[in-house]
């Protein structure tokens, strides 16, 4: 077993490790904050924030997109140095752009959302737009310079940073504006850290021909992020227009809890395919590693949908125990959302391959499509609460991921997609149907025995199903081994 470990290491697994561990990391940062959240706030209070937190989130993941794709794969034999400049300054345009949006929007909050509150913490908000475009664009040079795992490092340490600050704010008695405070210090964290531990930083001024470029390239990913957007948000957004913050705090509360858990998986995979796949393109292989990205979907849904699967299975005992009991309502809503944040990793990487080759209109295409379902289906389903509107998101995301899958398929994909289903099946069911059984037996226990004895049996279950498919899990982790060339 310890040669197969080994050999595991060796072939690019210690990278999804690491990428993985970074945001278990993180993300129990982003739990710890939403656990002493819950007991400091009321589901009115949690509503405003997640009402404004999403109009901003918007606005900052535009940031994470275009330019910054740009650049990750822009060919090693281009003028670097204007290559750079010109992403950057198109950052800080959009960045800019939605910075006066958000003031917009700020003043026009109080005659949108029912209660108040929520228009001065949007406008609070507002600058760390700004912030967050120089932390993006190092984000950028550091990945396409090969140092992910410093990266990571970084990650870590900001999230865990801004995270202890706010729960001693939270704590302290601040109420709403530790949340604030929170992204404010994550953000400036994360700016000094990439900028004194990056890349050596070379610049040319830019000519506005490679800038006018570099953002009609951009064109369709912001609107793929725009569409994405509608389509996780539109529940929130909804919920505060038609009944009230409350009811966007229960699903916000929800929606969270379920995504910290799945970004430990989602979040890698996305990024990791990014990278890897831009990569091979900057090094001037067209034709790219048949099937690498059915691969390296598998390699990380063999450990993430059977993780959301058990929270789906117990999320009756995880949300009262984790949340405390006047959050109780939220578990039904968990369970649906895990459904989708299993679908979702699927997309991540799948976009991923087509962003990379140059198919990103065809991302624009589903996800407009699925953005104008959501947000329909939303309008309908929200008479029916928090569930209604989850239930409709949900649906929408398992077709959203089936288009997608389907449009970045190749035939030569085919072999490798039929692999990765063998490779992700075997430790869902094996995982899945350990916890189960042992529920049947031990659910009349104490709560935390009911929930730590089945989750025991299903990782045992899952160990003893995973083991044939490590060789599949091999193949899918040597993807990861080969380096970037220097920039």
């Amino acid at each position: 077993m310890k040669a197969r470990v080994l050999r595991f290491a060796r072939a690019g697994g210690g990278t999804a490790v690491i990428a993985m561990a970074a945001r278990v990391s993180g993300q129990f940062a982003m739990v710890a904050v939403t656990l002493v959240a819950t007991r400091h706030l009321g589901p009115a209070d949690f509503g405003v924030f997640a009402i404004a937190g999403a109009l901003v989130m918007l606005a900052r993941t535009m940031l994470y997109t275009g330019p910054f794709e740009y650049l990750l794969k822009l060919p090693h034999d281009a003028d670097q140095p204007r290559g750079a400049g010109a992403c950057l300054a198109a950052t800080m345009l959009v960045a800019l752009g939605w910075t006066l949006l958000l003031l917009a929007l700020g003043l026009a909050a109080p005659f949108v959302f029912k209660g108040g509150g929520v228009a001065a913490v949007i406008l609070a908000l507002a600058p760390s737009v700004l912030l967050g475009a120089l932390a993006a664009f190092a984000e950028s040079l550091m990945l396409r310079s090969g140092a992910v795992r410093l990266y990571y490092a970084i990650t870590v340490l900001a999230e865990v940073g801004a995270g202890l600050a706010a729960i001693a704010l939270l704590v302290a008695g601040w109420g709403l504006w530790a949340l604030v405070l929170q992204i404010y210090a994550r953000t400036v964290l994360m700016a000094l850290a990439l900028g004194a531990l990056g890349p050596p930083l070379v610049l040319a001024l830019p000519q506005r021909a490679a800038v006018t470029e570099v953002l009609r390239w951009s064109v369709s990913r912001f609107g793929s992020v725009l569409v994405t957007f509608l389509a996780n948000y539109s529940g929130d957004l909804v919920l505060g227009v038609v009944l009230s913050p409350a009811a966007s705090g229960l699903y916000r509360a929800a929606n969270r809890m379920v995504t910290a858990l799945a970004d430990m998986f989602v979040q890698p995979a996305g990024m990791l395919a990014l990278t890897t796949l831009a990569a091979e393109r900057a090094r001037g292989d067209s034709e790219g590693n048949p099937g690498a990205w059915p691969r390296l979907a598998g390699l990380f849904a063999v450990l993430g949908w059977p993780t959301m699967a058990l929270l789906a299975l117990f999320a009756h005992r995880v949300v009262p125990l984790a949340l405390g009991p006047a959050w109780a309502a939220a578990a039904p809503v968990v369970a649906v959302f895990c459904v989708a944040r299993m679908a979702a990793l699927l997309t991540a990487v799948a976009t991923a391959e087509l962003i990379v080759t140059d198919r990103q209109g065809r991302v624009l295409a589903v996800q407009s499509a699925a953005a104008a379902a959501t947000a329909g289906l939303t309008v309908l389903a929200a008479p029916y609460g928090a569930l209604g509107a989850a239930c409709a998101a949900t649906m929408v995301a398992l077709l959203a991921a089936a288009a997608m899958v389907l449009t970045a398929l190749q035939r030569r994909d085919r072999p490798a997609l039929a692999e990765s289903a063998r490779l992700v099946a075997l430790p869902l069911v094996g995982a899945f149907g350990a916890a189960l059984a042992a529920d049947r037996l031990f659910g009349g226990s104490a709560p935390l025995l009911a929930l730590a004895l089945p989750l025991a049996c299903a990782a045992a279950g899952w160990l003893l199903a995973a083991w044939p498919v490590i060789p599949s899990l091999r193949r899918a982790a040597a993807l990861l081994s080969a380096p970037p060339k220097p920039a």
